[in-house]
């Protein structure tokens, strides 16, 4: 890669119908999200529509600049900033493509944020059932690309769950569709002379070469959201869209998603349990998990004193019963 300098960049906004900022300004607002770390890209991409994405990309790829996508910034751990090419999806790229009710299902852009897409859906008495504590501001691609969850995960699950079909744009701007496929289907992307099916012959081999690691190590729990996704990979009926999420943006760039969605809980209950200390109460979260829950929380004495005694919060904690280690 060249010095930023020397780094044509007016010739790519020449060719977006978007915007393309490579000043002190942008840069600097782009160079955190709600980590700790601080990389100042090289530029900032907003693309106004599918086509500057693959521009960008082509691009990118014929001046060997990299590139990353970025959806609400509210990751913890600096995914979203990087050397490289930021491409923010949330200013044009957040629109419902498509939606059907009755079968449950909508075809969104990756900009969208869940809050957003959770308000349209709401006369539906549908939501995308993933709730990151971010969710005001999280949007849907990032998430895909963190394969995020949330409190109500032992409901739902994670977005891994909920992704049905995408739309993908490789690092040289070429598209792929990315779907559940049965036996045959997956043979024949196997049989394909082109890049797609290179892709898919590769991932078989990897599959067939580590599947007795892969069966073995692979951690058999709830939430795990860390590498890619290859034991989602064992069976017969593949979804290259498994391999996606949770790859934040190392293999592709997401142009839209096809996501399930769940109808909204017609009635709420909540559940205030007492315990004395922190392992009485973790002793009983078998117990507690099998009544089915949507969500589990755990609230030690230190935040139980501070809420009593906050003038803000103090009003809501009559209903606490004598000093609670943990509820």
């Amino acid at each position: 890669m060249n010095h930023p300098s020397q780094i044509p960049f007016q010739d790519l906004k020449n060719q977006l119908a978007g915007e393309l900022h490579t000043d002190a300004l942008h840069l600097g607002i782009y160079a955190t999200d709600a980590s700790n770390y601080q990389i100042l890209p090289l530029a900032v991409a907003l693309p106004k529509n599918e086509a500057d994405v693959l521009v960008i990309l082509r691009w990118s790829n014929l001046n060997r600049v990299p590139v990353m996508a970025r959806g609400g910034g509210t990751s913890l751990v600096g995914q979203t900033v990087a050397r490289a090419i930021v491409i923010d999806f949330t200013k044009y790229m957040d629109s419902i493509l498509e939606f059907n009710p009755q079968e449950r299902w909508a075809w969104v852009e990756p900009g969208i944020v869940r809050d957003v897409l959770n308000q349209n859906l709401s006369s539906y008495q549908l939501h995308f059932a993933p709730d990151p504590a971010t969710t005001s501001r999280a949007t849907v691609g990032g998430m895909i690309a963190n394969n995020s969850s949330g409190t109500r995960s032992i409901r739902y699950g994670k977005t891994l769950d909920h992704v049905i079909e995408l739309k993908i744009a490789l690092a040289n701007g070429k598209i792929i569709q990315c779907k559940n496929l049965t036996t045959v289907e997956l043979e024949e992307k196997l049989e394909l002379q082109d890049e797609e099916g290179h892709l898919y012959r590769e991932l078989f081999k990897l599959i067939q070469e580590n599947r007795t690691e892969i069966e073995a190590r692979f951690p058999k729990v709830m939430r795990r959201v860390g590498g890619y996704n290859l034991d989602e990979f064992l069976s017969n009926e593949w979804n290259l869209c498994d391999l996606i999420t949770g790859s934040e943006c190392t293999l592709a760039l997401i142009l839209a998603a096809k996501i399930n969605l769940e109808p909204t809980p017609k009635h709420q209950c909540l559940c205030v349990v007492h315990f004395e200390d922190f392992f009485e109460s973790i002793a009983h979260v078998s117990e507690i998990v099998a009544f089915k829950p949507a969500a589990v929380e755990l609230l030690d004495h230190m935040l139980i004193e501070r809420s009593r005694e906050n003038l803000e919060t103090k009003h809501y904690c009559h209903f606490i019963q004598g000093d609670p280690g943990v509820f």
